[in-house]
């Protein structure tokens, strides 16, 4: 990437060529697509045609197939407009052309073939990947350039793209052989750049076939119509449950005025990491409680992950070079649908309707990031432009007060994130086939997620090695990143270090079989690992900062983050049989304070009294229901009455009046209110400069009427009253007050 020196290693057997442990892989895929890849439709258009003939001579081509690494889904669609039924993989890359082709997660996948065209060169772990990819398909046709005979240096050949960072493994026909033998597989190649390995047994001279053009002609029909078709039921779908969610609103009695909050499901689009995984877990929540018929997620270009119940609108994809025109996009997309208030996934907003903001964590902040970065302007932006805010932890809480101490802390709700139901302690077998999987022979450490600097991943390495018994220990190390440069490999002498990719299963069994989760981070917004790792009983050892206290609990040995001789000593303390099981234990209780209910729950009332922060109640907040139907001079005298009480009350700046407006127009009680206020100023001079407020209803669904009732002191009866609405709102559950007997009372 013409900044890191990199050593290349060559297996003395095969010649397969590996770099280093790649730790400038992060950074070397903000973009997933390298930008030299000039040749991705043309290697489209060329794979396509040959996987064709491929597939329809020696397969059977009326099964299933999967393109693995498939980019921005280009091939797929190829495949499926020549009647081919293939779908799409990718864990970095957005499907732009084959959406709705997604491969199920939750099925259970088997493929007749499965294509990786220029992945294998990206691998770190290309046995540990190729084990996974044959679970679902005993064939596979991928492509990458072979190692030249010459065997040439990094410099001397284009396909090491030295610039780019992104080709770690390089592959030559021998080590692609070896590979296919210990699978049990047979290898077929056309000697430089396409590779079949595949359990039957074809042709020796298979892609000579291919090349010469000699096989039957592919004859099928096109799935285009069929998968238009899909398309269109999709979004018809879609539309008739917003109908029927709609019809059941109403059927609930709450189609007064239906409450909307749209989602910005943008972050889906930018990333696949933590904040994914929790706004997957809210929409799933909110599902299942009934909260999603009020949400309603904006969809960027099909890459949010469709929930049952929830309602999803599709919207461009978001570019920070066009802020403003999405924000006007956003603004448009509120007014049309009505929408009560805007909460995004990651940083965007609308121009005028409320937000809420989430703040997940302040590092940029704190550590002190270049505020000129797009990024961080537009979050911000969104900071300044919201009317309530959601922290996932106090510690947050507290900083985003902090710096900007513009914020009322009253205005601030902490929602702890939860934890997936899969994370438990695993059995002993479990975890040996885990260890024996994965090669691990001895007691070993596990670090989640050690990529970026303020994780202190160093301070792991530099207490290691001060252990006298290091090499009686392994290290595992999970997640983006690890940085292992010449000075770590130092501390770890005569160790084997375990880099590895984990599922969440994979996971589990990880932090179930640890000595104990090392994770001495400077600072974190939560601090997910260390919850995943107590519900797993394995102690943790980290640091008392930031969040990580009210995550960890009493369930941690705590160490500062420069302590080099305090974590070797954690290291060696978390070996004690009775202060482990006293960890475990105490880490079984401390998970149990954690669930996606509960946060979805908070978030979910956080959001409900967000759309009553206009209402800009106070200590005393005081209701009517007038009869707005009543003529015009007599509900001016009754008015008059009730805020000039309030407005000569001891304690009035420390109360708001709620009216009731539900069967008026804002504008004509604006305008009723207005004149009763001007009214009392010309006749009586009252001074209403420190109170009170006075905030009209509008129209409330029944579950924000649930929200602002027990913050209502009372309602003031008055002679003419709307009881239409007193019904609705259920108001007989709020104290009644009598004007005259409220003024004689003092609330200092």
């Amino acid at each position: 990437m013409g900044k890191y020196d990199v050593d290349y290693f060559q297996c003395s057997n095969c010649g397969f060529v590996q770099t280093e442990e790649p730790y400038w892989l992060e950074e070397a895929y903000s973009q997933p697509i390298a930008s030299s890849d000039v040749g991705l439709a043309f290697r489209n258009l060329s794979f396509s045609q040959i996987t064709q003939h491929l597939l329809f001579n020696f397969f059977n081509h009326q099964s299933r197939f999967l393109d693995y690494g498939g980019g921005y889904g280009l091939f797929v669609r190829l495949m499926r407009d020549a009647g081919f039924d293939f779908y799409w993989l990718d864990k970095f890359c957005q499907n732009i052309f084959a959406q709705g082709f997604e491969i199920d997660a939750a099925a259970n996948n088997q493929f007749e073939l499965v294509t990786a065209f220029e992945v294998f060169e990206h691998l770190v772990h290309p046995i540990d990947e190729l084990e996974e990819l044959l679970k679902i398909s005993r064939n596979i046709l991928l492509s990458t350039e072979l190692l030249p005979e010459s065997n040439p240096k990094p410099d001397e050949w284009w396909y090491y793209v030295l610039h780019e960072g992104q080709h770690v493994s390089l592959y030559t026909a021998k080590a692609l052989s070896i590979i296919a033998t210990k699978f049990n597989l047979n290898f077929y190649s056309n000697g430089s750049s396409l590779h079949l390995l595949t359990e039957k047994k074809l042709p020796e001279d298979l892609f000579q076939q291919l090349a010469k053009g000699e096989l039957t002609a592919v004859n099928k029909v096109s799935l285009l119509q069929n998968d238009f078709l899909k398309a269109v039921s999709k979004i018809t779908n879609i539309q008739q449950a917003a109908k029927i969610q709609l019809a059941q609103i109403e059927e609930d009695g709450d189609s007064r005025s239906g409450l909307t909050i749209l989602v910005d499901g943008v972050f889906f689009q930018m990333y696949k990491t933590g904040i994914s995984r929790v706004w997957r877990s809210l929409l799933e929540e909110w599902a299942e409680n009934g909260f999603a018929k009020h949400i309603i997620v904006l969809d960027r270009v099909g890459t949010s992950p469709k929930v049952p119940g929830i309602m999803y609108c599709t919207v461009p994809a978001y570019d920070y070079s066009k802020t403003e025109a999405d924000r006007e996009m956003l603004q448009q997309i509120c007014d049309e649908e009505g929408a009560d208030l805007f909460i995004s996934t990651y940083y965007t907003t609308p121009l005028s309707t409320p937000s809420v903001f989430i703040a997940y964590d302040m590092i940029p902040e704190v550590l002190g990031a270049n505020f000129n970065e797009p990024m961080w302007q537009e979050k911000h932006y969104a900071i300044r432009h919201a009317s309530a805010y959601i922290s996932i932890s106090e510690n947050t809480a507290r900083d985003l007060i902090e710096f900007f101490p513009d914020i009322s802390s009253e205005l601030v709700t902490v929602a702890h994130c939860g934890v997936s139901k899969i994370f438990s302690p695993a059995s002993q077998e479990d975890i040996n086939d885990f260890k024996t999987k994965y090669g691990i022979s001895k007691p070993y450490f596990i670090s989640v997620g050690s990529g970026s600097d303020y994780k202190n991943i160093r301070l792991f390495f530099q207490a290691f090695g001060q252990l006298a018994s290091k090499q009686g220990f392994e290290i595992v190390c999970t997640g983006s990143g690890v940085l292992l440069e010449p000075e770590f490999r130092a501390y770890t002498s005569g160790t084997v270090i375990h880099k590895l990719q984990l599922n969440d299963e994979e996971l589990r069994l990880a932090y179930s079989g640890a000595l104990a989760l090392v994770y001495p981070s400077k600072y974190e917004g939560f601090g997910l690992p260390i919850l995943e790792a107590i519900t797993c009983g394995c102690p943790v050892i980290t640091c008392p900062n930031s969040s990580l206290p009210e995550v960890a609990g009493e369930a941690a040995l705590y160490v500062k983050d420069d302590d080099v001789d305090g974590l070797a000593n954690a290291l060696c303390e978390v070996q004690k049989p009775k202060i482990r099981n006293s960890l475990i234990a105490a880490g079984l209780e401390q998970a149990k304070k954690f669930s996606w209910s509960k946060m979805a729950k908070t978030i979910s009332s956080a959001l409900i009294d967000a759309t009553l922060v206009r209402l800009n109640l106070k200590d005393i907040n005081l209701i009517v229901f007038p009869d707005w139907t009543q003529p015009e001079e007599s509900l001016g005298l009754e008015l008059e009455r009730v805020v000039r009480s309030i407005a000569t009350h001891p304690d009035k700046s420390k109360m708001t009046l709620v009216v009731d407006n539900s069967n008026i127009s804002d504008e004509d009680a604006n305008l009723a209110l207005s004149s009763v206020a001007m009214s009392l100023l010309m006749e009586e001079d009252l001074d209403v400069s420190d109170g009170p407020e006075i905030s009209l209803i509008g129209q409330l669904t029944e579950i924000q009427w649930s929200a602002l009732i027990p913050q209502l002191y009372g309602r003031i009866l008055l002679e003419d009253e709307n009881k239409k609405a007193i019904a609705h709102a259920k108001a007989d559950k709020i104290p009644s007050l009598e004007l005259d007997l409220f003024m004689k009372e003092s609330y200092s």
